[in-house]
């Protein structure tokens, strides 16, 4: 009898093993697919080779609230680079990631550059969290970060001039969601460094490209606004010109900033992605959201889809806590967090009727309520009736303890 336990719990370690090695090698695959698509086939080489055959690239829990992997010398000297467990995410969505690699619920992008900043500290002589090391990791993730957008944005020009077809826009789709992700990643890299020269992990006064890739993003978001293809925006209403006016965006306002001192928390924000991190002790409650980019214009007439989402990457289960995604109209003072004559965006699952609003658990086996993705409408004529000059405010806003939002802010036009 005491042979045969044995054997079982050989057997269920075994498969457990074998499950997470499982989770590892698909993460591992879409991560040097995404290198690749990026431009870095050496890079994704050198991933591959670490993984399988030198075992100095692995997974696991990262402590620090805002990493997403630690690199450090081993017992043998060697350095190694533990990327965060967060990205075995790519295994669970492996049937959703076929279809759309870069799409609201993939990280893939962000989690692609962290690799290429960790490969300048796994070259580094012991690795600390200091100027000296940490200069050349960040320059070349804002480098890196450049090359990226300036790649797609070849991409991107070449092919807007090509002859209309399914395939175009197909094509057309993935770039747009590349761009939606390089310019989340922007955001981010632009905060990460503010954060770093002013804790002094950075020094001041370097040069940085990250000016030039916002600008470069901007203007190809601009753009495809434009592009009716792409699915993702929605022309101008027809009856436009026959409505005595319209909402138009006339200022945009992001909320990503802590507290001196608040280190359990990071918060990131941008023309639609919010990102926030909590992590304390071996808990980490990680949270991206995605939603739809309003038009810049709205008109009475007008009924706008809009697609919201949230994706939870959780770690430990010694504390609890909860948080929620929210998209609604308000008045153009509210900031995010506060609400005095909302607006909300509505929708339904089947037969129920739902808002621009999504709950979720640091808890395990718990699943956003309603859904991690829901589709809503902007509908115009449930918007105040407007007079010139009046003001309203679009906010989204992701809280999980501390918020991070991004709000829309439209002012009328009369048309005659």
């Amino acid at each position: 009898m005491k042979l045969k336990l044995l054997f079982l719990s050989s057997l269920l370690l075994t498969v457990s093993v074998f499950a997470q090695n499982s989770r590892e090698i698909i993460a591992i695959r879409w991560l040097t697919r995404t290198l690749i698509r990026m431009g870095e086939p050496g890079i994704a080489k050198r991933l591959s080779e670490d993984y399988y055959k030198n075992r100095t690239v692995r997974f696991g829990f990262i402590k620090t609230a805002d990493g997403n992997a630690e690199t450090g010398p081993g017992l043998n000297g060697k350095n190694y680079i533990t990327l965060s467990e967060n990205m075995l995410t790519a295994a669970e969505l492996d049937n959703f990631l076929k279809d759309r690699p870069y799409g609201d619920k993939s990280n893939l992008i962000g989690d692609a550059m962290t690799v290429m900043h960790e490969y300048i500290h796994m070259d580094q002589t012991v690795p600390m969290n200091y100027p000296r090391w940490e200069d050349p990791a960040w320059q070349k993730t804002d480098k890196t970060l450049n090359n990226w957008v300036k790649k797609i944005e070849a991409e991107y020009n070449v092919l807007r001039k090509t002859p209309e077809s399914k395939e175009k826009t197909a094509k057309l789709n993935e770039l747009i969601d590349i761009i939606k992700k390089l310019n989340a990643e922007a955001v981010s890299v632009r905060s990460s460094i503010e954060a770093n020269v002013k804790n002094k992990t950075l020094s001041p006064n370097q040069r940085w490209l990250i000016d030039d890739t916002d600008k470069r993003i901007k203007a190809m978001l601009e753009s495809q606004k434009k592009y009716v293809d792409v699915g993702k925006m929605i022309p101008e209403s027809p009856s436009a010109k026959k409505e005595k006016g319209h909402w138009e965006v006339v200022q945009v306002v992001a909320y990503d900033k802590l507290a001196t001192g608040d280190n359990n928390y990071s918060l990131s924000a941008g023309d639609g992605t919010l990102k926030a991190k909590w992590s304390l002790a071996n808990d980490v409650f990680d949270i991206t959201a995605s939603y739809t980019v309003p038009p810049k214009k709205i008109y009475p007439s007008d009924k706008i889809p809009v697609t919201i989402s949230v994706t939870v990457n959780n770690s430990g289960d010694q504390y609890s806590a909860n948080g929620d995604f929210a998209l609604f109209f308000d008045r153009p003072e509210i900031e995010p967090g506060s609400v005095i004559s909302p607006v909300s965006l509505t929708g339904k699952i089947g037969k129920k009727e739902i808002t621009g609003y999504i709950a979720f658990t640091h808890k395990a086996g718990i699943p956003p309520n309603p859904a991690s993705s829901v589709d809503v409408m902007i509908n115009g004529a449930s918007l105040p009736t407007g007079s010139k000059g009046a003001r309203i405010a679009l906010i989204a806003v992701l809280y999980n303890g501390r918020a991070a939002g991004y709000k829309y802010v439209y002012e009328w036009k009369d048309s005659w």
